[in-house]
């Protein structure tokens, strides 16, 4: 053998040895075979965007890089390779990477459970960014030599560092948005909590009640796996020890706690739902008392029916909200696990539809005869409970005095930065400067918070433009808080004003000029599709919207499944990968009709597009659906007076009934029954009108009216709202002292012989800020009342971080007060309840002395309660 072929055949088998000791991501063979076989599919399903996504293979990639790169393309949702590309998913596998090897915890995280908690870039519909990056460098010397469990508080004293909780909509912000912000919803401050851990190699998922069943309302929160086992948090809300949390009493009557697992898993928790992307998991069993319930389903020949369509659904918002929807086996079998309160039991097939409410403590086994014979056109009342309060579990109080004094230092830190936000004064000079009008520039740039600077230099670049103020005007306080300048201006610049004139000015700011079309991040497509399409097109589209619509029917393909999460493909990447859920496909072309200047928009209650034409709102159908006309409608009527005026979502909602199910129209949150139009225009067929008052103890009282809508029909239909008559009698003798007035730093004198309300809150808590906003939704009706509200604070507040100009939205009547009275450790010791750990917790007093309701925990419909209250006491 000759020297070279030596030298050679040594090289090859020194190589080989390499590959063999080379680090595997993925150590089972079966599943790495699962996941070469679904990257391959995904491969092709993407192949419109092969070079953006793929190319990165072409790089120097370890084994380890390649096969945990190749997982995430195996399971990411279609929206993620339609907006993003190959070297972005590397730069968050050589980031997890990294983390592993660098945290002392790194080697002893099983491998499944990194593969499916610490290496997905996403926790669930945010918007997507380098987080990973940014929180790593930030944290990893702050935790490195603590303990894992230790690390995971450390880190959720960083994020309140940096977040605190406010309410906003529905569209996740990417976590260095929040993080810009200083502010999140619960859903926000948990993606960001979970982002923070994933970046330093710690396990986390982000954990949801969709809806609670005691009230109105849903949380999410964090559970983070340390040492074997997984333990909860409150995103961005410290406390001093693992599994502690103000919703850990409320979670206890919960229905459903889940959450999602990125790609093929196995692990031990129940499956409500598993197809070849992700698993929802039911962690119920973690917080609450549970029962798994058979839902058996049988013809009138009492022969099981398969692939029968099951839905449970809890009673929340006034609809009948979908906890799971499962599918019966060949014996007509099939099987959830929940609280123990009540539901709605729906099933379906073959265009038959049945109803039964259950209460699942009493149920082992709801057996179905699905024949079409249940006759729902008298439609029924019901009584609906949740799970029944429990008494609350101690809970260790070690370390909570360190904590509180961490808290208040963090929100001092958190303050220093929100201090350095663009101020009034610094607004008004740079609206001089633009000759722009000083009142407006400044709400704008108030409310971007730390995105003031992409707004003032939008502002600047746009100053020339009759519009610039205008757009800002269209869209969410949301995207003035994380969109950047550039995709304004691009919108602003790339205006068109195409034969508007037959409609009004604010029709085209509306439809034509604002960028935000449903709950999508604003891209900068206006510019995109003028550059794609070409004018000789558009014009066309102009004179006849068919044209588009046959371009999309062409050239997008419709799939349904590959896009999980609740989150729209921005329209450019429906574009680009010209694959798209329908919901994507319809913003789709609403933006590229305003990017034409044609006026169009996203009707909300049908989902579908529709073009402004003649004056009218046209519907636009595509090939794949049934075109239908809107020739019927309805008109409501309110056939009793329950002493408030009904609200969509609060006490009533409509529904569309159909062969899969039942879909509530979406029309706006907290919508007056009576500022509903005269006639609204809906299409054919049969239709639920939901009615419930929720009590105090959180029972409701439902009603539910099933009707159908033929062919050029009308139908009145009564909202029938039940209720109880409300006995004022005193609950307990107990006299509030020691209030001293924030503001005077005097002592409170309260009226021997007058009604009021004394609200105990805690100022940087989400069920805090939650009252606040839904009671300064009715602050006509509480002035009309003219009682006097005392908020009060703990004796220990720092009050250098509290100011009263923050609370603008409280009755008229108002003071902001401290407890140095002890008064809430004296409402303790008289009602034996630990009602501190429950803020916020409302007084209702006829006079003082004179207790006459009590309530603690955040719930939806708590200022309509206290109305009753104070209005009852008026007319007594």
């Amino acid at each position: 053998m000759k020297v070279y072929q030596c030298i050679g055949l040594f090289v090859l088998v020194l190589s080989f040895a390499s590959c063999k000791q080379e680090a595997h991501f993925i150590s089972d063979p079966a599943y790495l075979k699962l996941v070469v076989e679904n990257f391959r599919l995904q491969k092709e399903f993407a192949k419109e965007r092969g070079k953006q996504l793929f190319e990165v293979f072409n790089q120097d990639l370890s084994q380890e890089e390649e096969e945990a790169l190749k997982f995430l393309y195996a399971f990411m949702p279609m929206g993620d390779l339609a907006d993003y590309d190959g070297n972005y998913f590397l730069s968050m596998v050589r980031a997890s990477l990294e983390a592993r090897k660098a945290m002392p915890w790194g080697k002893d995280v099983p491998e499944d459970i990194f593969r499916h908690f610490v290496l997905p870039y996403r926790v669930n519909n945010e918007n997507l960014d380098t987080a990973r990056l940014v929180f790593y460098r930030a944290l990893k010397d702050r935790v490195s030599n603590l303990s894992m469990q230790d690390a995971i508080l450390e880190v959720n004293h960083w994020c309140h560092e940096h977040v605190t909780y406010k309410g906003a909509d529905i569209r996740t912000s990417a976590p260095l948005a929040t993080l810009r912000t200083g502010t999140g919803r619960c859903g926000e401050e948990s993606t960001f909590t979970v982002a923070a851990l994933r970046s330093v190699g710690i396990p986390a998922r982000q954990v949801y009640v969709p809806r609670w069943a005691h009230s109105d309302d849903n949380h999410a929160w964090v559970e983070a796996w340390a040492d074997g086992e997984w333990h909860f948090l409150g995103g961005c809300e410290p406390a001093p020890q693992l599994d502690q949390g103000w919703f850990s009493e409320p979670a206890r009557r919960a229905m459903l706690v889940h959450t999602k697992a990125f790609g093929a898993y196995s692990g031990p928790e129940e499956i409500i739902h598993q197809n070849n992307q992700y698993s929802e998991l039911n962690v119920l069993s973690r917080y609450a008392e549970t029962k798994k319930i058979f839902v058996k389903v049988h013809n009138k020949k009492n022969t099981p029916i398969e692939k029968c369509q099951v839905d449970f659904g809890l009673y929340n918002y006034a609809e009948f909200f979908l906890l799971a929807s499962l599918s019966t086996d060949k014996s007509g079998l099939c099987e959830f696990t929940t609280g123990l309160g009540d539901l709605m039991i729906w099933t379906s097939k073959d265009g038959l539809f049945s109803c039964k409410k259950i209460t699942v403590a009493d149920t082992d086994t709801l057996t179905i005869t699905l024949d079409g014979n249940q006759d729902l056109s008298q439609g029924f009342e019901m009584n609906l409970f949740p799970p029944s309060l429990k008494a609350p579990i101690e809970i260790s109080e070690d370390g909570l005095d360190v904590c509180k004094a961490r808290l208040m230092y963090e929100d001092s830190l958190r303050n220093d930065y929100e201090s350095g936000f663009i101020s009034k004064g610094e607004a008004f000079l740079k609206a001089e400067a633009f000759i722009m009008d000083k009142e407006e520039v400044w709400e704008f740039l108030e409310k971007s918070r730390g995105n003031w600077g992409e707004l003032l230099f939008y502002l600047e670049k746009g100053k020339d433009n009759p519009e610039v103020l205008s757009l800002l005007e269209t869209i969410a306080d949301k995207d003035l808080r994380d969109t950047p300048s550039e995709i304004l201006l691009d919108h602003l610049g790339h205006f068109k004003r195409n034969n508007l004139d037959a409609i009004s000015e604010e029709e085209i700011m509306t439809f034509v000029l604002n960028p935000r079309i449903k709950n999508e991040i604003i891209v900068p497509y206006r510019s995109y599709f003028q550059e794609k399409f070409e004018e000789d097109f558009q014009a066309k589209c102009r004179q006849d919207i068919h044209v588009l619509v046959d371009w999309i029917d062409q050239n997008i393909v419709i799939n349904n499944e590959k896009q999980y999460y609740d989150l729209p493909i921005t329209p450019i990447g429906v574009y680009e990968l010209k694959r798209s859920n329908t919901e994507s496909r319809n913003i789709f072309f609403v933006a590229a009709c305003r990017s034409f200047g044609i006026p169009s928009r996203y009707d909300l209650p049908t989902h579908l597009p529709q073009v402004l034409a003649n004056g009218n709102w046209a519907d636009v159908f595509f090939k794949d659906e049934k075109i239908t006309a809107r020739n019927v409608s309805i008109s409501f009527n309110l056939k009793n007076d329950p002493g408030f005026t009904p609200e969509y979502y609060i006490h009533f909602t409509l529904a569309a009934i159909h062969d899969f199910g039942y879909k509530t129209l979406e029309f706006d949150y907290s919508e007056k029954w009576n500022d509903f139009p005269d006639t609204l225009k809906l299409f054919p067929g049969k239709y639920l009108l939901s009615t419930g008052n929720r009590l105090e103890n959180g029972e409701i009282l439902a009603n539910l009216n099933f009707f159908e809508l033929e062919d050029g029909t009308h139908e009145n239909v009564d909202i029938n709202i039940r209720t109880q008559a409300l006995e004022i009698r005193t609950i307990a003798e107990f006299s509030l002292e020691g209030l001293i007035q924030i503001e005077a730093n005097k002592e409170v004198l309260i009226s021997e012989k007058e009604a009021f309300v004394a609200i105990f809150i805690d100022p940087d808590k989400e069920p805090t800020k939650h009252v606040f906003a839904d009671m300064g939704n009715k602050i006509e009706d509480f002035n009309s009342e003219n009682i006097p509200f005392f908020f009060i604070l703990p004796a220990e507040t720092n009050l250098a971080s509290f100011s009263t100009e923050k609370y603008m939205d409280v009755p008229e009547k108002s003071t902001f007060c401290l407890d140095r009275g002890n008064n809430l450790s004296k409402l303790e010791l008289q009602f034996k309840k630990k009602l501190g750990r429950d803020l916020p917790v409302i007084l209702v007093f006829i006079q003082q002395g004179e207790l006459v309701y009590l309530s603690h925990g955040y719930k939806i419909g708590l200022p309509d309660e206290i109305l009753k209250y104070l209005k009852q006491m008026n007319i007594d």
